[in-house]
This record gives structure tokens, C-alpha cells and sequence, in this order.
């Protein structure tokens, strides 16, 4: 693939016709909340809006009845950040919080459970990779974080790559990307890394909207190396991205150019490595996050202008055969079982227990492991951390003396797993 591209260095660009194909309203009963640089994420048959400035409670859309309900608040302000969904749960990360223009890199991951309506304060990201405005992505049960901002809207723009292994809760350093930026969105297709958009917000003095970044890069998996191909037509920064065709589209932002949000939604041609343009967005935005479902692009929220405001709450779709397809699989509920619910250390000191993820497709938080004072756990788990659907781990547990127990729990649920451990002096 990557010889391919490497003979694409001219700039082209095109128009594409689709005279019966427009930006519809998204059909809603209800209302979402006024917000911009938020995410906007799919899990399950849910549309979930989240964060931006401002502590405010999740919005989330039913797909089967087309209805908005609030949702709980996160435990602190979230902004400019891309969400991602894997596993029937929904996670944020390479996210900022407070004001203008100090704002501080979120220094962990959070989780968002969409059956429980509940929010996880999940594994800390490595202190010196935290940043704010930077792109996320998820290929092959890894999320991918890309570029972003160090200090606020000031400077510490970076081109850093990272894989996190959610599973094993490990970071990796991938390498650095040949541009610098942040606010913008990133997406994976065809086993490419798309980054186009974004800016070096503070860059230009005198100017928050300035610095626009022109090249387009993209990461080759499979050639593990990054190459820079044909500039965005409309360079903008706070945009969204989406899949059509499994071609990437950058969709509104905001620039020095215009007072108003950027309308435009450019596509690029992956198998020609040409820019064309859709049909505008019926709104102008910047700030918000771009939903891909069944050849589907869902938008909303944000801001109508450069800036801070005005905040939307209007939604709209865009759909190649111009006909509604939420079908998607719905979200269904994980359990904890133990291999055993007794341990006897009468004639062994040290035994096992194996925790397994039973049933559905939803990943499971474990946020505590306790065990009694006279018994240890030989092979310790970092906590939080996530067990994937149909996989387990096990516990070795030591002791020899009296009873005692231990209890692992996850959030949402009244009740843990208990299982009872029996020493020599138990009788």
C-alpha cells in the first residue's frame, strides 16, 4: 500500500455530484443539551453525546425509538476529546479539562457503562504522554492516541503516537507522526491511520484560529511507517471525521478565514489519493464528534461559530441512499462467575481461583479485589482494569491460618463475588 502512495504528490481535488443526496434533520423526539467540544460516540443502539465546556450531564439517543434521555454526569468537566466504544463500553481519553486557554491533559481514562448509565475513573495514562485535543481511534481491541496539545491552547503541540492494549493495560510508543497538531479527529480504514485537519493553537500570536496544519498523514500498519499525502482543500481546525465508503470525510471546523463555523465535508479518495467535496452540512459547527453507522454520517452539537459559541443542540445525518439504517447490535450485559466458591488451605497452601467473563458482549470493569488480613493474592492485578467478554484470569491465593474470604466487585453491583477461604485452624 505504501508504494502506492507514494507516488500520489500532486494536489487534486473534485467535486462530486450528488444532486438527490442532502443533509437531513436528524429525526429526534426531545431535545439534546446546547454543548460544543464534545464527543459524540456509538455503543450498542445508543447515540451518546458527551462532556464539553462545562460539567453537564450525557444526552443519549435511542436508535429504536429515535428519543433523546439524559444520562449521568460525568465525574468532571471532559472537553476536546474524540470518544471511542469498544466492547459495549465507551472511553475517554487524550481529553482536557477546565478553562481557557490553561486547560490541564485529563490524567486518566474514564469509562462510560451505557446499561448501568455509569461512569468508572479508569487507569492512568503515563504522565508523560498525557495531552488534550488529540485524536483516538480503535483497531483490533487497541485504541490508538494520536498527536494533540500539552499546554491548553497555548503550546506543547506534539506529534506522538500510542497504542494502549486495553486488555493487558499497557502503553506503547508508536512512531511519531511527520506533523504536529491538535484539535482534530482521526479514523482507521484499510489498515491506515487518517490524520488531516487541526492546528498549532497558539502558534500565531495574536490569533486562536491561525496555525491551521495543510499536510494530510496517514500510518500504514502494515508497513509500520507514516507518509504524507495531498493537503486538505479547506484547512481548518475543531473538525470531525467520519467513514463513507470507508474513505475518510473531515467534516466543519473553524479558521481564521471565517467568523462563522466551516460547513464543508471533504472526502478523501483513498484509491485515488484525491480530495472531492460532499454536499455541505445544513449547519455550520466545530467542536463536536462524527457518528459512522451503515453508510450513515450523524453530526450535532457544537459550536455555530469560531470560539466558544453559540452552542447547538440541531442534529443531522447524511445518507448515500438517503434512507434511515440504525440496525446495529444491541449491548448485552456480561456476569462474573469464580471456578470455585470454597478454597480449602488445610492440606495446601497455596490454591487458585479462576474469574471468568460469562455470557454477552459487554466488557466488565473490576474495580476492587479484597481479601482477608491473614491471606495474601500472590499474582496481584492492577486496578481498575478491564476483562475482555469470554476470557478470565486467575488468582493465586496464599494462607494457611483460620478463615476468611475474598470479594471482588465491579461498579453498578450490590453485590460482589465472595468466595470463602479455609485454613488449617478453621475448625
Amino acid at each position: 500500500m505504501m508504494k502506492k502512495y507514494l507516488l500520489l504528490s500532486l494536489f487534486c481535488f473534485s467535486v462530486i455530484s450528488l444532486n438527490s443526496q442532502s443533509w437531513k434533520k436528524l429525526p429526534a423526539n426531545g431535545e439534546a443539551q446546547e454543548r460544543h467540544e464534545n464527543a459524540f460516540v456509538k455503543a450498542g443502539k445508543r447515540f451518546i453525546l458527551i462532556g464539553g465546556r462545562g460539567n453537564k450531564p450525557i444526552d443519549v439517543y435511542n436508535t429504536e425509538n429515535q428519543t433523546w434521555k439524559e444520562g449521568a454526569q460525568p465525574p468532571l468537566e471532559m472537553h476536546h476529546f474524540q470518544a471511542v466504544s469498544l466492547d459495549g463500553l465507551v472511553y475517554t481519553l487524550g481529553a482536557f479539562t477546565g478553562g481557557w486557554p490553561d486547560e490541564d491533559p485529563i490524567p486518566n481514562i474514564y469509562i462510560y457503562d451505557p446499561l448501568e448509565d455509569l461512569w468508572i475513573k479508569g487507569p492512568e495514562i503515563p504522565e508523560e504522554r498525557r495531552r488534550g485535543a488529540a485524536g483516538v481511534a480503535v483497531k483490533d481491541k487497541k485504541i490508538y492516541l494520536v498527536n494533540g496539545i500539552t499546554n491548553g491552547h497555548t503550546s506543547g503541540w506534539v506529534n506522538w503516537f500510542d497504542e494502549y492494549d486495553l486488555y493487558k493495560n499497557k502503553w506503547k510508543k508508536l512512531p511519531d507522526s511527520p506533523h504536529e497538531r491538535d484539535h482534530f479527529q482521526t479514523v482507521i480504514t484499510d489498515n491506515i491511520l487518517f490524520v488531516a485537519g487541526g492546528r498549532k493553537s497558539g502558534s500565531v500570536e495574536g490569533s486562536g484560529f491561525a496555525g491551521t496544519v495543510k499536510p494530510t498523514d496517514f500510518y500504514d500498519f502494515d508497513e509500520e511507517k507514516w507518509i504524507t499525502v495531498a493537503e486538505i482543500p479547506t484547512p481548518r481546525a475543531g473538525t470531525a471525521i467520519g467513514l463513507l465508503d470507508d474513505n475518510p470525510l473531515i467534516l466543519g471546523g473553524e479558521s481564521d478565514t471565517q467568523e462563522s463555523a466551516h460547513n464543508e465535508a471533504e472526502i478523501f479518495n483513498l484509491a485515488k489519493g484525491t480530495w472531492d467535496s460532499l454536499p455541505r452540512m445544513k449547519e455550520g459547527r466545530h467542536g463536536t464528534q462524527a457518528i459512522t453507522l451503515n453508510k450513515q454520517i450523524i453530526i450535532g452539537a457544537g459550536s455555530g461559530n469560531r470560539g466558544g459559541g453559540p452552542e447547538l443542540k440541531s442534529f443531522e445525518i447524511f445518507a448515500k441512499d438517503n434512507k434511515l439504517n440504525f440496525s446495529t447490535k444491541a449491548i448485552l450485559a456480561g456476569t462474573l462467575t469464580a471456578s470455585e466458591d470454597n478454597l480449602d488451605f488445610s492440606k495446601e497452601e497455596t490454591k487458585s481461583v479462576k474469574i471468568s467473563h460469562d455470557g454477552g458482549n459487554q466488557a466488565i470493569v473490576i474495580t476492587e479485589i479484597k481479601i482477608s488480613d491473614n491471606f495474601s493474592i500472590l499474582n496481584k492485578k492492577s486496578l481498575p482494569f478491564v476483562l475482555a467478554p469470554r476470557s478470565e484470569f486467575e488468582l493465586k491465593i496464599q494462607g494457611n491460618q483460620s478463615v476468611g474470604e475474598l470479594k471482588i466487585k465491579r461498579p453498578g453491583k450490590a453485590e460482589a463475588i465472595t468466595i470463602s477461604l479455609n485454613g488449617k485452624n478453621s475448625e
